[in-house]
């Protein structure tokens, strides 16, 4: 598990020395890399604490450390009440220590808490940055320090795991030479607070450990809370997105279909007019006896044949109508009649006609329907119906 809690520790630090001085405060920053060895920035100097904020944002973690007038260092005993020592008037929770351990001394750094606490007061932006923790003095600088010696504002030195000297300087410089390069107090101190951050020293220590403890924590919880709202959002927003393009094609698709269901409705209907002209047509066919055992030009030829000469036909009607026509209604034919319409010289010659016409086998009978004899030329003129099988 230590690498997923690695992933919610921070990859850099802004820490911010607050120097009190009888001038006021002077306040300087960097930017520190937690992963690399290279410092993100310079130290810079600033006008307040708002300044700070402004120029490196509110989305990096701030740690302050405090310095100057109003921060004491002290090399004591080593007990167990050691806080009540260094104290003489005053109670211990009203104070932020930060300690080293030696094997017999300590050596420890401590201010009063209304000091930074008033500075924070002062700005509107302090509220909402990530604060990480408090130090203040230089006994951070001992979690550095093998077996030798420097000299800045205070001079330290430490043999064999034992404080040896941590005492103001009374020549105060502002660099010193740490393995063989020359650096300043700032970074010095910048170096000691994050080799401290990623990997806890033992023999160091500060009363605000619990307070620092809390603030690492909570700053672990809003990087995750932001990590795993973003990867939810993020889902969120691919899945409607997916969603969008999906819903998208559907529509398309449902277009489609809807175009060929209209198109295949239209085929359809045409379809079913054209079998109802089909049903029409073959209605009509039979009915006109297109469709009769015999074609209609036999009948024609049988009854030519027949006819004597002293018989001129007039009109044949082969399968007439059943009725008279009108508008919207369907026309019926009687397909087993014929009638015939002509003139004749005689009743004789009528007679033998029908009597041969009536031997046919397809003809069930033969009628005369009319017969009148005109009188100008002596002819007759008939009307016979013929009903066929």
């Amino acid at each position: 598990m230590n690498w997923y809690q690695k992933i919610w520790k921070p990859k850099t630090i802004i820490i911010v020395f607050f120097e009190f001085n009888t001038q006021g405060v002077r306040y300087s920053a960097i930017k520190k890399s937690v992963i690399s060895k290279k410092d993100a920035t310079s130290p810079m100097n600033f006008d307040s604490l708002d300044d700070v904020i402004k120029h490196f944002g509110q989305n990096t973690p701030y740690f302050f450390h405090v310095l100057g007038k109003g921060v004491l260092s002290r090399k004591i005993e080593l007990t167990k009440n050691f806080k009540n020592n260094l104290i003489i008037n005053g109670n211990s929770e009203d104070f932020i220590f930060s300690s080293f351990h030696g094997l017999n001394h300590i050596a420890s750094s401590f201010f009063r808490k209304v000091l930074i606490e008033d500075e924070l007061s002062k700005s509107s932006k302090a509220i909402e940055i990530d604060l990480l923790g408090i130090n203040c003095g230089e006994a951070i600088l001992f979690t550095l320090l093998g077996n030798q010696r420097i000299e800045l504002n205070t001079i330290l030195e430490k043999r064999e795991g034992e404080i040896v000297v941590f005492s103001k300087n009374p020549n105060p410089i502002d660099n010193c030479v740490y393995q063989g390069q020359r650096v300043t107090a700032v970074e010095l101190t910048s170096k000691a607070i994050i080799d401290h951050l990623i990997q806890k020293n033992d023999s160091y220590s500060s009363s605000n450990n619990e307070v620092d403890k809390t603030s690492f924590e909570n700053y672990a919880q809003k990087t995750q809370f932001k990590v795993f709202g973003l990867v939810i959002l993020s889902t969120i927003f691919t899945s409607l997105l997916i969603n969008y393009f999906y819903q998208n094609n559907l529509n398309s698709q449902i277009a489609q279909l809807e175009l060929e269901l209209s198109v295949s409705n239209e085929n359809l209907s045409m379809l079913d007019r054209l079998e109802q002209e089909k049903y029409r047509k073959e209605k009509l066919i039979i009915n006109a006896g297109v469709n009769s055992t015999k074609f209609l030009s036999f009948y024609l030829n049988e009854i030519a044949k027949t006819v004597p000469s002293e018989i001129q036909l007039v009109d044949l009607d082969l399968f007439p109508l059943s009725g008279k026509l009108k508008n919207k209604r369907k026309i019926e034919v009687n397909q087993h009649q014929i009638i015939i319409q002509g003139v004749t010289q005689g009743n004789i010659a009528m007679d033998d006609w029908m009597e041969r016409m009536d031997r046919f086998d397809w003809v069930k009978s033969v009628e005369l329907i009319n017969y009148m004899n005109n009188s100008e030329d002596g002819n007759s003129i008939f009307t016979l119906s013929i009903t066929l099988l």
